[in-house]
């Protein structure tokens, strides 16, 4: 929907308006800002293979009365399977659009010995995973810093969900200090998602 496809590769910056428009039908719900707290820990407590979703920046809503479109960060972590339950709880309660997003690291950011995840494969997975939830799109994108990726295209979503901090090269880059990161620098809220046991796409 926003930006590259990962499907056909194609191209184009949205605009916030474009939000949750992807052939959908109806509105997205009206979600009061006091209450968006209580629809994450709804969507969690909905969620079985979630532990925990945390809230971050509920002061960073750009548009308080709703949520029309989520970025989801996808990745190999742990959390990974957890990310996207929680994300796609939270877009069938508000009637949002999903946008599954990998950041496949550059060059330089790619540790020979431990070569990172297939971004196609994880996003294929994670498509798969939401397979009965048709608003959603999928959106590669390669770059030195995952977490400028994310907190660059936040910009464009009323929400964003990630997983919890892990461990390992590969983790790290997607998930580890990445979600500190994004929490810091995104322009919207954010949602860490943490899960009791591991629930990788692949």
């Amino acid at each position: 929907m926003y930006g590259s496809d990962a499907d056909d590769g194609g191209g184009g910056e949205p605009t916030v308006d474009e939000a949750g428009t992807g052939g959908t039908t109806g509105h997205p719900s009206v979600v009061d800002t006091a209450s968006l707290g209580t629809v994450v820990h709804g969507a969690a407590a909905e969620t079985p293979t979630a532990g925990r979703a945390t809230l971050k920046n509920e002061d960073r809503v750009e548009r308080p009365n709703r949520v029309a479109s989520i970025l989801v960060a996808v990745g190999a972590g742990p959390h990974s399977g957890a990310t996207v339950d929680v994300a796609k709880r939270l877009a069938e309660a508000t009637e949002a659009w999903l946008e599954l997003f990998h950041v496949t690291p550059g060059e330089s950011a790619t540790d020979a010995t431990n070569p990172p995840p297939d971004g196609q494969a994880l996003l294929t997975a994670a498509r798969e995973r939401v397979a009965e939830f048709e608003r959603a799109d999928r959106f590669l994108v390669e770059g030195e810093s995952a977490a400028a990726a994310i907190a660059e295209q936040s910009a464009y979503y009323d929400l964003v969900v990630v997983g919890a901090t892990t461990t390992g090269t590969v983790g790290r880059f997607v998930f580890g200090c990445t979600t500190d990161a994004v929490v810091d620098d995104a322009a919207v809220p954010v949602v860490v998602v943490e899960s009791d046991e591991p629930t990788p796409l692949l």
